[in-house]
């Protein structure tokens, strides 16, 4: 598995907000995995400054819990 980045918080909309470890990202649909190996969304944007990117997640389940700073990684 390779590090995502660390989560941060859930949007009004129910979405992940994470921040990246790298300025380098898996394509836009990758799927997210918890430290478990465990599915728990699907990229779907990446946004901020090109310096200082975050990407947004698309949880499978809105009833996720994730501990703030939580990492997540894709495949």
């Amino acid at each position: 598995m390779k590090r995502l980045g660390y989560f941060l918080h859930k949007t009004p909309s129910g979405r992940l907000l994470v921040k990246l470890s790298s300025l380098k990202h898996p394509k836009l649909g990758s799927k997210i995995l918890n430290s478990s190996g465990e599915v728990v969304g699907v990229l779907v944007d990446v946004i901020g400054s090109v310096r200082s990117p975050y990407a947004v997640v698309k949880p499978f389940t809105q009833n996720l819990k994730l501990g703030k700073y939580e990492e997540l990684f894709t495949r």
